[in-house]
């Protein structure tokens, strides 16, 4: 594969105020962060992977007649390595600007954080043996001194903060767990918009599934942000619609597609609950991998995308059946 040497999808002003800038990370994976102005300072939303300020945020406000100087706060939606990995490098290219993440992430500095997350997911859909853990087990102590991931950040905020740019340009600090414990989304009253990290993913079109890590947190997540009123989300990702609409082009949601967005978040996560529940109902004393991969056929019949072999629809059902003490310990 040849080497990557651009590495901006696009840097365009999406609502009031509000640019997203969707940057490559990798030679494959792209990401949106978010640039919001006021009349007194400027915000980042998210900073990409370790390279991804130099790389890709650097030209993306280039484009925009931006100095990555000329940024003042970042809020991180939450601390996995597309979106908080980079606050070191940031902090290095603009040494002022102060960064703030929820406290309930502050734990994925940490590098055995991560494989803990994954480890936990996998037990959940029944897909690991007794040589898969003590595997586990070695990572976890060959991590467990390692250098921590980006930088302890300056600041925590939390939901029902609000952050003030001046000229009535402001944030407002909602918490959304669900991807993670501390998952935020960050919106903007004056432009009507909703910046949702990885907390919001739509459905399941097109193969793409939400990666959770508490299932019950996240369906009281999408219920939460029914209730605003929005003419623009702006997701991390180019996460899908469901069937027929299915992919799409560009994170950026107006309008009818910012609702119909967030209403497809939602019956997704009520689907999986649903999904779940009646595989338990069907067999509740068969062993956990079978019960969840029911549960994942079920689910899919009724998102309307094939699910079979999709890893994070298998964790969502392993921790629903969790949720719902219907999920035995055997594989």
């Amino acid at each position: 594969m040849a080497e990557r040497t651009e590495w901006v999808e696009r840097a365009e002003w999406v609502a009031d105020g509000v640019a997203m800038l969707e940057i490559w990370f990798g030679q494959t994976a792209i990401m949106a962060c978010y640039l919001i102005e006021g009349a007194s300072r400027r915000a980042i939303v998210d900073t990409g992977t370790t390279s991804s300020p130099s790389q890709g945020l650097v030209p993306a406000l280039a484009r925009l007649g931006r100095r990555i100087e000329d940024i003042d706060l970042v809020v991180n939606t939450h601390g996995h390595i597309d979106h908080a990995w980079g606050n070191g490098e940031f902090k290095r290219l603009a040494p002022h600007a102060t960064t703030s993440l929820h406290a309930a992430d502050t734990f994925l500095r940490h590098p055995d954080a991560l494989a803990r997350f994954w480890h936990r997911r996998r037990v959940a859909a029944g897909d690991v043996g007794p040589e898969a853990a003590a595997a586990h087990a070695q990572q976890l102590a060959d991590l467990a001194h390692a250098d921590p991931h980006f930088p302890e950040p300056d600041a925590n905020h939390a939901g029902g903060d609000a952050v003030d740019l001046g000229g009535g340009q402001v944030i407002e600090i909602i918490h959304t767990p669900g991807h993670t414990p501390g998952s935020c989304s960050f919106y903007v009253p004056r432009a009507k918009a909703l910046l949702s990290g990885d907390s919001l993913t739509g459905s399941a079109g097109s193969g793409r599934f939400p990666l959770l890590s508490d299932v019950v947190a996240y369906r009281s997540t999408v219920l939460a942000v029914q209730r605003l009123d929005v003419e623009f989300v702006g997701p991390a990702h180019r996460y899908p619609f469901r069937p027929p609409l299915g992919a799409v082009e560009t994170p950026a949601r107006h309008g009818d597609l910012a609702r119909r967005f967030l209403a497809d978040t939602l019956t997704t996560a009520l689907d999986i609950e649903a999904g779940a529940v009646e595989a338990w109902q069907s067999d509740r004393h068969a062993p956990r991998a079978a019960m969840v991969t029911e549960a994942v056929r079920r689910t899919g019949e009724r998102i309307g995308v094939d699910l079979s072999g999709n890893e994070h629809a298998r964790a969502a059902a392993g921790l629903w059946l969790e949720a719902i003490g219907g999920a035995p310990s055997g594989a």
